[in-house]
């Protein structure tokens, strides 16, 4: 009996298949915390800033109650930053995988993002059926332009994760600075607040911050009565996209034999 050979797209996607099984069942099979704190960390996250917001101005911001205002941000935020992070620290974790020849890094990378984008919809769905079980209005203003904010979002943290693996796997030494420099853009994104409740004198240098621009952006599809500030462009987020993605895979392309080397990572 002939075996018919397959294609290297064919073995590139039962690679990349397999991969997302493995993934899922590191994050999830072996670990029964992993899956709850999927779940755990936003709903922390929107209980301490609902209650704390509460207390100091009020229950709605913007026209709308403000845990829904910061779960439209929040869910994103969290998608982008954990899709940035996991990239970052997928070359350690699958060096050993890389002694097969038809396994790739930049397959680690597909598998990665796949999974944390299931997994992020899936945490999503669940709080807003939630939200929506307690009353809140949930409704998606314009939910193809939504969904391809996200999308383009989804693409931006991508390249920037592949970037930065590539970045930590040259310099160990910096995963700790770039995990810290992630602190600092919850608070200057808009997560908690709009943009317009930030500083007005920097808000034209905050404006630089892809992550701002897109929670604006996001929010802006999402809440009927939400006006992003001046200046948020979708073209600057699309543009630090394609820069990104062409800087990520040119630098692997260029380092992709030192990744798979066990003498790196």
């Amino acid at each position: 009996m002939l075996v018919k050979p397959r294609s290297s797209f064919q073995i590139q996607k039962s690679v990349i298949f397999a991969l997302i099984l493995r993934e899922a069942r590191a994050r999830f099979g072996t670990r029964r915390f992993g899956a709850a704190w999927a779940l755990l960390e936003p709903m922390c996250h929107l209980l301490v800033v609902s209650l704390l917001y509460t207390f100091l101005r009020g229950r709605s911001l913007s026209g709308v109650e403000y845990p829904v205002f910061v779960l439209v941000g929040l869910a994103p935020f969290l998608l982008y930053r954990n899709t940035a992070l996991q990239l970052m620290d997928s070359p350690r974790e699958n060096r050993s995988l890389f002694a097969y020849k038809q396994i790739k890094p930049l397959d680690t990378f597909i598998g990665r993002v796949i999974v944390e984008a299931c997994m992020s919809t899936t945490v999503y769905g669940v709080l807003v059926f939630g939200f929506a079980w307690f009353g809140f209005d949930m409704r998606i203003t314009h939910p193809i332009e939504w969904l391809a904010i996200v999308t383009l979002g989804l693409v931006f943290a991508f390249s920037l994760g592949m970037l930065l693996a590539l970045i930590a796997h040259a310099l160990p030494s910096s995963k700790s600075v770039i995990r810290m420099m992630f602190f600092p853009l919850y608070f200057l994104s808009g997560v908690l607040v709009p943009a317009a409740y930030l500083p007005h004198g920097l808000l034209p240098y905050l404006l630089y911050n892809p992550f701002l621009n897109l929670l604006e952006l996001i929010r802006a599809e999402v809440l009927p009565l939400y006006t992003p500030v001046e200046g948020v462009s979708l073209g600057y987020v699309a543009a630090w996209t394609v820069v990104l993605l062409f800087a990520s895979l040119g630098t692997y392309r260029a380092r992709r034999l030192h990744l798979v080397s066990s003498k790196n990572g």
